[in-house]
Parts: structure tokens; C-alpha cells; sequence
């Protein structure tokens, strides 16, 4: 049964879309984030695990093999399950072939717990979930840290303001959470639209992104008791 989260929420996705989309798109994001669909409606878990498998174990291009090999076999309950599985097959291909160009030699990645902390800005609580940590070692002997979010969607891709937006907030999370592991670097910190093959990092100018998303944020706290 669909439960209204009392506090206002959104996720990274979502609010980068927010911030660039019309009035109407705007109120009807707000809802469909105070009245989130059923978990078991979430299209591409096992893509993103796989991708996940793939990148904290080697980069080795049979795993996303046997990823692909499971869900082509596995019978299924259901129709929407199936056609879930099939779209999952189909992301793990793209970013198959997207991955020689992400240069992620030599990065070593490591998982993301299921729960990570929320940015908080402006009575919003902003839910950023990138799937790996990304670390490296400088010249110095420096650790380096950023992030990855895989970001799937086959029709709404996102576009240089969305994408730089989440960028953003994935290198907003990382100073506030990671800071532990070492400096935030920045070309660490990658989002990646798989089905687009495209991805982003964080512009140099950031501050007027960041009060860009402290207005949004603001609106949707106040638009939030009477969506």
C-alpha cells in the first residue's frame, strides 16, 4: 500500500530533473516522491548489481556474462519480471560496451552499503545512493576518493544540466561522508547514463549549481504538507 513519506525526500535522480523541468513536471515529481510506487516495481536492481559485481571484482567481462547468462535463463513468475529481466540484459550490454571509454584503469572500486547516509539541504533529505566508492593513488602516494551512480533510464535520458546537477551532489556526498578516506577528487566522481552511454562529472563552477539546488530544495519543502 502506497504510505506518504511525512518528510520531505527525493532522490539524486529525481531532483535533477527537478531542476530542469517545467512547472507541472515539477508538482508532479513531488508527488510520485511523497507517494513512492512499490519497491518491487524498480526496474533495473540486477543491472546495477551486476555493473556493481563487475567493477569491485576485477573489471572482469565475465561476470557481466554470467549476470546476462542467469537472467536469459532464470524463469520467471510473471510477465513484468520477465520484460524486467530482459531491459536488465539489455543495460548490462550498454554499459558493457560502454566501459572501455570510462578509462577506470587502475581505479579500484569498492561498494556501497544499502543505506547510505542522505545529504540534508534545506529540510530536504536528499537521497543520493551511488553504488560504488572510486579510489585511487596519486603520484604522491596520496589517496584519492570519489563515487559512481549508475543512472538507468531508456527514456528519459539526462541531459548536460541534469547530469552536471547530480555530479554536483554526488561530489556534495563524497566531501561530507568520504572525507574519511582522503580529498575528494573530482574526476572520481562519475555518473554514468548507461542506456545514453554518456557521463558526467562535476563542473569546476559549482556554486551556483548548489544555490540552484538550495532553491529547489526550499520549494519542495514548502510545497511538500500540501502535495
Amino acid at each position: 500500500m502506497d504510505v506518504p513519506r511525512e518528510s520531505p525526500h527525493v532522490s539524486v535522480n529525481k531532483l535533477g530533473r527537478y531542476l530542469t523541468a517545467t512547472p507541472a513536471l515539477r508538482k508532479r515529481l513531488i508527488d510520485n516522491q511523497k507517494h513512492p510506487p512499490d519497491p518491487q516495481y524498480l526496474r533495473y536492481p540486477e543491472a546495477s548489481q551486476a555493473i556493481t559485481d563487475f567493477l569491485c571484482h576485477g573489471q572482469d567481462e565475465a561476470l557481466l556474462r554470467q549476470h546476462q547468462h542467469r537472467l536469459a535463463t532464470t524463469v520467471f513468475a510473471n510477465e513484468f519480471d520477465a520484460h524486467r529481466a530482459q531491459l536488465c540484459i539489455e543495460a548490462i550490454e550498454h554499459y558493457r560496451q560502454l566501459h572501455p571509454r570510462l578509462g577506470l584503469h587502475g581505479v579500484v572500486a569498492s561498494e556501497v552499503g544499502h543505506e547510505p547516509p542522505a545529504l540534508e539541504i534545506a529540510g530536504v533529505s536528499i537521497r543520493v545512493w551511488p553504488q560504488m566508492v572510486l579510489q585511487t593513488v596519486d603520484r604522491h602516494g596520496n589517496n584519492k576518493v570519489g563515487v559512481m551512480k549508475l543512472y538507468f533510464s531508456k527514456h528519459h535520458p539526462l541531459d548536460e544540466r541534469s547530469g552536471q546537477y547530480i555530479a554536483t551532489l554526488l561530489q556534495a556526498f563524497t566531501e561530507q561522508h568520504l572525507s574519511l578516506l582522503g580529498p575528494v577528487e573530482p574526476k572520481l566522481v562519475r555518473v554514468v547514463d548507461v542506456f545514453a552511454g554518456r557521463e558526467y562529472q562535476p563542473p569546476r563552477a559549482r556554486t551556483r549549481r548548489l544555490c540552484d539546488v538550495q532553491r529547489a530544495c526550499e520549494e519542495i519543502a514548502a510545497r511538500w504538507p500540501v502535495q
